[in-house]
């Protein structure tokens, strides 16, 4: 059987779409970083992105922003630790 091979065009998004999007990501930012001062990040969850703001957020990306800060809190506890030498007794 021939192998056949299709060529899709892609389309640039529309500048509706473009906005969405840069305006989705400033959001996400700012809660990555309000996020990082957080005293409950251990048990955040997409509801917690409420308290942040009143704006309507996927909570799909919510839950992947909690995740990569809690990571990112978890490697930078780990790397000051590492950084700081420890004291033989």
């Amino acid at each position: 059987m021939p192998t056949i091979t299709l060529r899709l065009e892609r389309h640039n998004p529309t500048k509706a779409k473009q906005e969405m999007y840069e305006r989705m990501t400033e959001w996400n930012t700012e809660f990555a970083n309000w996020l990082l001062n957080h005293p409950k990040l251990n048990q955040a969850t997409s509801k917690l992105f409420q308290e942040f703001s009143s704006q309507r957020f996927p909570s799909a990306v919510v839950n992947q922003t909690i995740r990569e800060v809690k990571s990112q809190k978890k490697k930078q506890k780990a790397k000051k630790s590492a950084d700081t030498p420890s004291t033989p007794t």
